[in-house]
């Protein structure tokens, strides 16, 4: 439940985000952790990222780069 109602990119992005984990299962006994792969003690900063998502031979779809700074996100 959303304390407002979505804007339709922001829907379509939940959308794509359910599908992803649509099969994700959560188990009790099992200890759940994220990892930033692209730090060496995997800790992750929004620098890092930045620094990823920039770099001239980050092996990324380069058309990522325009949503890097989102100009509809609210201060």
């Amino acid at each position: 439940m959303w304390r407002r109602c979505l804007l339709a990119w922001e829907d379509e992005s939940v959308t794509e985000c359910s599908a992803l984990l649509h099969n994700i299962i959560l188990q009790d006994h099992i200890i759940d952790k994220w990892k930033w792969l692209l730090d060496p003690i995997h800790v992750y900063s929004v620098r890092g990222a930045y620094q990823f998502l920039t770099a001239a031979n980050a092996p990324i779809d380069r058309g990522l780069i325009d949503n890097v700074c989102h100009k509809q996100v609210p201060l």
